[in-house]
């Protein structure tokens, strides 16, 4: 008896033993005892889901979009600048320039000179919209010294021809009737304010007695005073 009650003793040890090996197993294959792995088809929190927040970089204007052009010129050009009219056409076939001789008279390095005339450009420069087509044209005093005693002054409008000056409207101030100063940056388009040295009616020509302040307006092919102001002068 004692021995059949020993062998099922180890009999029910052997099944227990068995189950829980199997109940282990079965632990080991489920992953419940590292938790590391993450289950099939989760992605990390660092990945995104493809074509989330695409574009947003390029939607950001660049560095330089915000800068202002430069003001262009009729044909795309830039402005116009006074040191080009030292090489700039002054009288054409279809451009006449008051108290200059017939023909055609353009300027090399600020000068020209024939049939005993010589035409000066002159330092007084002014530049802004003259001719109402937003680009920046040009505004200059010329003097023109004749055989005699007379140095007549005048002014001139270059239009800004796709970058380059042509002559467009004069006018003539008289003899010697030196300019002060040209500004062509009037709100206004076609308009310059020039400030220039002259006199009476009746005072002789030699002297500069009124220093004016006048307004012209593009008319072309003439420059129209809309207007003066006159305040005394002494040399």
């Amino acid at each position: 008896m004692n021995g059949k009650r020993s062998r099922a003793a180890r009999a029910t040890w052997l099944v227990t033993v068995l189950a829980l090996a199997s109940v282990t197993v079965g632990c080991k294959d489920t992953g419940g005892g590292g938790g590391s792995d993450p289950k099939p088809g989760k992605t990390s929190g660092a990945s995104k889901a493809p074509g989330k927040d695409k574009g947003k970089e390029s939607a950001k204007p660049s560095p330089t979009a915000s800068k202002k052009p430069t003001k262009p010129g009729k044909g795309g050009s830039g402005a116009l600048t006074c040191d080009q009219l030292r090489n700039a056409p002054l009288q054409t076939s279809s451009f006449r320039f008051p108290d200059a001789p017939d023909g055609t008279v353009a300027f090399t390095d600020g000068r020209w000179e024939g049939d005993g005339v010589v035409i000066e450009l002159q330092p007084q420069c002014g530049i802004g919209d003259m001719t109402g087509d937003s680009a920046e044209d040009a505004v200059a005093a010329v003097k023109v010294t004749t055989g005699g005693t007379g140095k007549f002054y005048g002014l001139v409008t270059w239009r800004n021809d796709a970058g380059s000056p042509v002559p467009v409207a004069a006018a003539s101030l008289g003899d010697r009737t030196p300019v002060v100063s040209i500004d062509a940056s009037s709100p206004a388009p076609r308009q310059a304010t020039v400030v220039y040295l002259t006199r009476g009616d009746t005072e002789p020509s030699a002297v500069v007695t009124i220093r004016r302040s006048a307004v012209y307006r593009v008319t072309e092919p003439t420059l129209t005073e809309l207007h003066h102001s006159d305040t005394p002068y002494t040399p």
